[in-house]
């Protein structure tokens, strides 16, 4: 099937995304005297060139060492998410600045600390089984996007997960001797370190049930900073993963496979005659009806978001549409679980289960941006 009107699916901004995740996060003063008892404790230590301050070269060092574990790992992975913000300009992180930003409220678009090193403690307590897959296979249900903005990435992941999980088990992720692991993408394969207990503190969480998504992730990202010209590439994988991107490109990339867009746009124009406004609604009615129906993957997203519960600037998995009841099946990747009061629609939102929803397609439509269909390969 051919578009008619495309549109690039809207980027998962890693400074938005970042911010969402922050505002979730909350802590105690224990959390900050914990935090500042390690910084403490641990700074001259860390401090590899002894110049009173943590450059960027120092925490990624830190983040990739194997032998900082636990609450340490914690206040690493906190070190290392502030520094990536990029709104404000922060002071050098001396052991007196990092103190500062601790000990005060953080204003506006400045990183809190405290609850970044909680929400590092509490996935690290959660990741209690160092295998690939605990379960055996990939579960959709457990996976939520952890602090960085990579909703791009996780979308079409989710898909997979949920329409493919032996490939992940089978072709994409394979492990090899000396904790190494070998994960193919699309017709690249990239071979990564198991991660550390800092980059498991930053990246997705998977309750327990393996540590297939953070291999993903830590192997995607160097994928993507390899793409990069030399002078242009971050100073690690993961760096490149929070800049965001497009999830029907990143789709594409996994699967080796090409993938076609198709808008939204023409929902919200005010303008829109019901005659063209349906044409266009049954052309998206059609491509999902074949995608469901060929198993193939999609992912949507959004710009704005009005209804309740609908994350802006977000990307996420399309599972299926319901042709007789005209429901498409969605995941977030934050896999939030959710309730609504009131009658499921625009204005109460949509019940939510581990980031699956279903929503009336000509609600969906005047909500999202755009979808990405994957087009499989003739046999």
């Amino acid at each position: 099937m051919k578009p008619t009107s495309l549109l690039l699916i809207p980027l998962c901004i890693a400074a938005a995304n970042t911010a969402t995740a922050r505002d979730a996060e909350t802590s105690t003063d224990k959390d900050r005297v914990d935090f500042l008892t390690i910084v403490d404790t641990k700074f001259a230590s860390w401090d590899a060139d002894t110049d009173g301050e943590l450059e960027r070269g120092e925490l990624d060092k830190l983040v990739a060492d194997r032998e900082i574990l636990g609450d340490q790992a914690a206040a690493v992975a906190a070190l290392k998410r502030a520094s990536r913000y990029k709104k404000i300009e922060l002071p050098k992180f001396t052991a007196k600045a990092i103190h500062e930003l601790a000990e005060k409220k953080p204003a506006k678009d400045w990183p809190n600390l405290a609850a970044m090193y909680a929400s590092g403690v509490k996935r690290l307590a959660k990741v209690q089984q160092r295998v690939l897959f605990a379960s055996g296979k990939p579960r959709l249900e457990t996976v939520h996007q952890g602090p960085m903005g990579n909703c791009f990435s996780l979308a079409p992941l989710g898909a997979i997960a949920q329409g493919r999980p032996e490939y992940i088990v089978d072709e994409m992720i394979k492990p090899l001797p000396d904790n190494r692991y070998e994960v193919k993408l699309g017709k690249k394969k990239v071979t990564v370190d198991a991660p550390t207990d800092a980059e498991l503190a930053m990246t997705a969480g998977n309750e327990s049930d393996g540590i297939w998504v953070n291999v993903y992730e830590k192997a995607a990202g160097e994928a993507h900073n390899e793409l990069k010209p030399e002078e242009k590439r971050e100073s690690t994988g993961l760096d490149a993963l929070s800049k965001g991107g497009s999830a029907g490109t990143q789709l594409a990339f996994i699967t080796g496979h090409e993938m076609y867009r198709l808008s939204c746009k023409f929902a919200k124009e005010e303008k829109i005659s019901k005659e063209e406004f349906d044409q266009k609604l049954n052309e998206i009615r059609e491509a999902l009806k074949s995608a469901t129906k060929e198993k193939r993957l999609m992912t949507c997203g959004t710009v704005k978001a009005t209804i309740p519960g609908i994350t802006p600037g977000h990307a996420y998995a399309v599972l299926s549409y319901d042709a007789e009841k005209d429901l498409i099946r969605v995941w977030n990747p934050h896999g939030d679980t959710r309730t609504i009061k009131g009658e499921p629609g625009p204005a109460n939102g949509y019940p939510m289960t581990d980031g699956v929803f279903d929503m009336p397609l000509p609600v969906f439509v005047k909500e999202f941006a755009g979808l990405a269909f994957e087009i499989l390969p003739k046999s």
